[in-house]
């Protein structure tokens, strides 16, 4: 057992739900599923009855709840009171990315960092969504930089937008519509289309799905990717198009196409995300770079 599942219970007991609790957490609901059942038959107990109508603790899930919160709280306590105290230097500024914004504001912001505090090592883990936000967690990293992050998680994390981005259209260099300058996102409606792996950027498939409601459209996603990448390389292989923010044209596309979208116009948040303690001496630093990159 570790304080992640603590934090899965607690939330779940919160909201007596793990559709809204999966939100919240920013992860899959089947994985919250598995991750309750897998504590209950470590414990030994039935801590949540699942009735028709949704949730309802037993009377050892009232007591563990309980119990878990005061571990939670204890636990921040402790961390904080480290860190307050008996903490002399700067530690490393750690750092949860996805591929498309290292190429952007991030980039520029770290050289500005580097320039102005050059003795804090500054140590980067490229991560998919859901990874960050467990790292977040775990205090594994110290800010995370994601996109489109669902409102929920401001409940528990400080998010800042840092630029918004418009949402283009991936096709491969031989589709019809390929050479076009702009393009209705309706003309798409037939195309089969790539989404996201839920386990690794979970609620990404809804926003694709919004964008093409507004167009008119239900898409029909019948591939799921687990990167850019890799989603960048089904559309190459002719699996298929995709909706991606146009920053992503960063990344290596070969035989790939982004193509803008005149209608409906959609922007993606590139967002900056982190705990709402107070941030290490490091994360200050960073945070104050980042604020003025904002405000220029």
């Amino acid at each position: 057992m570790e304080l992640r599942h603590l934090k899965y219970f607690v939330t779940v007991a919160e909201d007596l739900s793990f559709s809204r609790a999966a939100v919240r957490l920013y992860i899959s609901q089947p994985a919250l599923s598995r991750q309750i059942k897998n504590l209950e038959d470590e414990l030994g107990v039935v801590l949540f009855l699942r009735q028709s109508d949704g949730l309802a603790l037993t009377e050892a899930g009232k007591f563990f709840r309980e119990q878990a919160k005061d571990i939670l709280d204890r636990s921040h306590v402790a961390v904080q009171t480290i860190k307050a105290h008996y903490t002399n230097t700067d530690e490393p500024l750690i750092i949860g990315y996805i591929p498309t914004i290292l190429q952007t504001f991030l980039g520029q912001t770290l050289k500005r960092f580097g320039h102005t505090y050059p003795e804090v090592a500054v140590r980067l883990h490229e991560m998919p969504p859901a990874e960050q936000i467990r790292a977040l967690r775990d205090s594994t990293i110290d800010i995370a930089f994601m996109g489109n992050p669902p409102n929920e998680i401001e409940q528990e994390f400080t998010v800042k937008c840092v630029r918004k981005v418009p949402i283009c259209a991936v096709l491969p260099d031989t589709h019809p519509l390929a050479h076009e300058s702009s393009i209705n996102l309706a003309e798409l409606a037939s195309e089969k289309f790539i989404g996201m792996s839920e386990e690794t950027f979970p609620g990404r498939n809804d926003r694709i799905r919004g964008v093409c409601r507004d167009a008119d459209f239900t898409p029909n996603l019948h591939l799921f990717a687990d990167s850019h990448a890799s989603m960048i390389a089904l559309v190459a292989a002719g699996q298929g198009v995709a909706i991606m923010p146009n920053e992503a044209q960063a990344l290596p596309h070969p035989q790939v196409v982004f193509i803008k979208i005149h209608h409906p116009i959609h922007y993606a948040r590139s967002t900056a995300v982190w705990r709402k303690e107070k941030p290490t001496k490091s994360l200050d630093k960073y945070l104050k770079i980042l604020f003025e990159y904002i405000q220029d």
